[in-house]
């Protein structure tokens, strides 16, 4: 997220005037876009480009300690509002940006479902097909005679190895015994 600095700022707000401490504040909230801001520690403190602005509350008195110096609801009168200010569009910029990677997530997981669909649906049309085929071959082997009933006995024996090699082996397996059960179903039911 974070562009490269235009803005310099200082680590130690303590060496630095509230005049200059109000010309950073300012342009980071003109520029606090192109920062990345996170929460930091228990959350309810902020750090924009590295700088932490932490609120505090000693005896009803607001406080916010920026980059290492604490400024007063009473005491700054010109520099408190803007903290103030940077810390709550910070806070919602930072729910935002919380919001668009959860809905980026909820689109990456459904995508995955999505292909995972598809490749089930694939897997099963492939189990279908399989399973046809093996039918097939089942009926065309009762109407043979003996001699051709050993060839295909040897060729669906290397079939079923092959079959075993197959990615979707498993459940091929268990379509097969799915059709099975259904079968024996509608024969106890009489249908």
């Amino acid at each position: 997220m974070s562009k490269t600095p235009q803005h310099e700022f200082p680590e130690d707000w303590r060496k630095i005037s509230n005049e200059e401490a109000i010309s950073h504040i300012k342009y980071l909230l003109e520029h606090y876009e192109e920062y990345d801001i996170e929460k930091y520690g228990n959350g309810n403190t902020l750090t924009i480009n590295g700088i932490i602005i932490a609120p505090m509350n000693i005896y009803d008195c607001k406080m916010f300690l920026v980059a290492q110096k604490v400024y007063g609801e009473h005491l700054d009168l010109d520099i408190y509002p803007l903290i103030q200010q940077l810390f709550d569009v910070c806070a919602k910029e930072v729910k935002k940006r919380e919001q668009q990677s959860e809905k980026q997530a909820a689109i990456k997981a459904k995508n995955a479902y999505r292909k995972g669909t598809i490749i089930n649906v694939i897997g099963c049309c492939f189990t279908v097909i399989v399973l046809v085929a093996g039918t097939y071959a089942i009926v065309k082997l009762v109407n043979m005679g003996k001699q051709e009933r050993a060839k295909q006995i040897k060729i669906e024996n290397e079939v079923k190895r092959y079959e075993k090699t197959l990615p979707n082996y498993k459940e091929y397996e268990q379509v097969k015994v799915q059709i099975q059960n259904y079968r024996d179903s509608l024969e106890n039911t009489g249908r």
